[in-house]
């Protein structure tokens, strides 16, 4: 198992990894462009991932076990001046509870500090996802604001739960 930094090299398997998901994470997540499910579309994600990575915005990484991604970890909003930034994950539904989105969330965290100097990090999960609070709860974040009605996936309105963590 080895969490790597995403780049051209993992394109196959990275689309291999969002098509076989892709209602899996729509079920839980805001659904991506449909032109994000092509070839193309994912290429492209990959380019401008390494952009806003040269930027030092943003960091996105991948789970490859076996030569498949099991899961995928991003920072975003990186902010050197604040030393903060935003975390967010996904597994592969085939992968779920076996540890993997707390083994993405853990190299994040480590990213974040050594790569970054942050040391401060957000979460928004949703509540049809209650597997994802459990992770942020065990690693440390801690629920800092609820918002009702906040998005509606498949007729169903949901609420958001910001999580945040302070580390040294």
């Amino acid at each position: 198992m080895t969490f790597e930094t995403l780049s051209e090299k993992h394109l196959d398997m990275l689309f291999q990894f969002e098509l076989e998901n892709r209602e899996w994470f729509e079920s839980i997540i805001y659904p991506r462009e449909n032109y994000f499910y092509t070839y193309s579309g994912v290429k492209m994600h990959i380019f401008d991932s390494k952009i806003n990575m040269k930027l030092g915005t943003h960091y996105s990484g991948v789970l490859i076990i076996d030569d498949q991604i099991v899961a995928r970890g991003n920072l975003k909003d990186i902010s050197i001046k604040n030393n903060k930034g935003s975390v967010g994950y996904r597994v592969s539904e085939n992968f779920t509870g076996k540890g993997y989105a707390t083994h993405c969330l853990t190299e994040l965290i480590k990213i974040a500090a050594d790569s970054y100097s942050i040391n401060e990090l957000e979460a928004q999960v949703l509540d049809n996802n209650p597997a994802s609070k459990a992770v942020l709860k065990k690693l440390g974040f801690k629920a800092e604001h609820y918002e009702a009605n906040f998005a509606t996936l498949s007729g169903i309105t949901l609420g958001c739960t910001t999580f945040n963590t302070v580390f040294v």
